[in-house]
């Protein structure tokens, strides 16, 4: 995505009005920020959210064809249980990468309520034969995962993502968290498959189908404590990043943790959101 691309992208919910991305980019980046990418988390009611809405609806758009009418009709029910993880090019003022995270809420995991429409088995049907025993209470939803186009070379896509998931990791540690949900685009999941190390896995008896302008699509889940374990065990450098937060402070400014406990105090931490 070229610059012009990004200066295209739309403010969206949480923007001020006339607010334009890079603006909002350099409002949230700290001023002693000198590594060359930086993790950011948001709220969905922060204005630093509006950059990863932004990117989302762009890479959505590009790659499956999904509007923001589209989006706004899948996400919008989620909008209030939502939070971002971002990851932003300090050099260029650009988002390179974003994932949206659902916490526990009302109307539940979009990865979970959307099983069934698609698949054709429910969410509980599939838990059981797969022998996982999610507790929603301690439950997030990787609902959205997307990585701008100049991003998506080898090197630069490790890094941010990487990024994203070092975030999650922390985030779900400091907030008591056993498992996450997501549904991922069938290449997505290899990759994360192969840049995690098989921590997020396939339910039993399902395969890929179309979802969301994905042409195959696939559930997964993840047990974090299982996979932390996994982790120290394979692979203690990988283990170091994502559950210690280490390793990647050279290109990459670490999510302060600080941000991880507004979590709780918004109420979103647990069952309570």
């Amino acid at each position: 995505m070229s610059d012009d691309a990004y200066r295209s992208l739309r403010p969206v919910r949480g923007a001020a009005s006339g607010t334009d991305l890079r603006e909002l980019i350099r409002e949230v980046t700290p001023v002693d920020a000198v590594e060359p990418f930086g993790a950011y988390l948001f709220a969905a009611d922060e204005p630093g959210a509006a950059i990863a809405r932004a990117l989302e609806e762009q890479v959505f758009l590009d790659t499956f064809g999904d509007t923001r009418e589209v989006l706004d009709a899948e996400y919008g029910p989620y909008e209030a249980s939502s939070f971002f993880i971002c990851v932003i090019d300090h050099l260029r003022g650009v988002p390179a990468g974003a994932m949206r995270v659902l916490l526990p809420s009302s109307v539940g995991f979009k990865s979970l309520n959307d099983i069934e429409p698609v698949w054709g088995v429910t969410a509980e049907e599939l838990c059981e034969r797969s022998g996982v025993a999610l507790d929603p209470g301690r439950l997030w939803d990787v609902a959205s995962l997307v990585v701008a186009p100049d991003y998506r070379g080898s090197a630069a896509q490790g890094l941010v993502g990487m990024g994203l998931f070092q975030t999650l990791g922390l985030a779900a540690l400091r907030c008591d968290i056993e498992w996450f949900v997501a549904i991922l685009d069938l290449p997505v999941f290899r990759i994360v498959r192969w840049k995690l190390r098989m921590i997020f896995r396939g339910y039993e008896g399902v395969g890929p189908r179309r979802y969301l302008g994905s042409e195959a699509s696939i559930p997964t889940w993840c047990s974090v404590p299982s996979a932390r374990r996994h982790l120290a065990e394979t692979d203690p450098d990988l283990h170091d990043v994502l559950v210690r937060g280490v390793g990647l402070e050279a290109a990459l400014r670490r999510v302060d943790l600080d941000s991880t406990d507004r979590l709780a105090a918004w109420g979103l931490a647990g069952a309570g959101a």
